[in-house]
C-alpha cells in the first residue's frame, strides 16, 4: 500500500492542489476513469469543509490529508476542531451541530449538503470525531 501524507494551510486556494493530487493518485492506483471525477469532487469538498471549519473556529494548524492507494484509493481528511468522541451517524450529527453541540451557524448551513454529496460520490465514507478533530475517510475501489 502506497501512502502519501499532506498538510495543507487552511486556505481555500490550496483546495485545488489537493484535488489535483487526488486525481493523480486515483489514476495511479487503478480507480476507473469514469469515477475519477467523483474522487476529485469528493476530496475537494471534504478538504474545503475542513478548511472552512479551521477558519471559522480560528484553528491555526494545517488540515491533514492521508492518501492510501493500491488497488483503489482511500483518502482521510482531518481537521483540528475538537468535538466529542463519536463515529458513524453520531459523528455526523455532532459534525453538523458544531463544537458547542448546537444548531449550525450561518457559515455551516451547507454542512448537510456536503455530507450528502460525499456519501453520493464515494463508495465508502466513514466519519470519526474527537478531541483532536474530525476525520472523514473516503474510499474507491480499483477497476474491474
Amino acid at each position: 500500500m502506497a501512502q502519501v501524507q499532506m498538510d495543507v494551510v487552511p486556505d481555500a486556494a490550496h483546495v485545488q492542489v489537493v484535488r489535483l493530487v487526488a486525481v493523480s493518485l486515483a489514476r495511479l492506483h487503478g480507480v476507473p476513469e469514469d469515477v475519477v471525477e467523483d474522487v476529485r469532487l469528493a476530496v475537494g469538498e471534504a478538504c474545503a469543509r475542513a478548511v472552512a471549519a479551521h477558519r471559522r473556529h480560528d484553528v491555526d494548524q494545517p488540515v491533514r490529508l492521508g492518501f492510501e492507494g493500491g488497488p483503489g484509493l482511500k483518502v482521510a481528511v482531518s481537521d483540528g476542531v475538537a468535538l466529542p468522541e463519536a463515529s458513524g451517524d453520531e459523528a455526523v450529527r455532532l459534525l453538523l451541530a458544531g463544537p458547542d453541540n448546537r444548531s449550525p451557524d450561518a457559515d455551516s448551513e451547507a454542512a448537510p449538503a456536503v455530507m450528502a454529496l460525499l456519501e453520493g460520490l464515494a463508495e465508502q465514507v466513514s466519519v470519526h470525531t474527537g478531541h483532536s478533530g474530525t476525520r472523514i475517510v473516503l474510499g474507491w475501489g480499483a477497476g474491474r
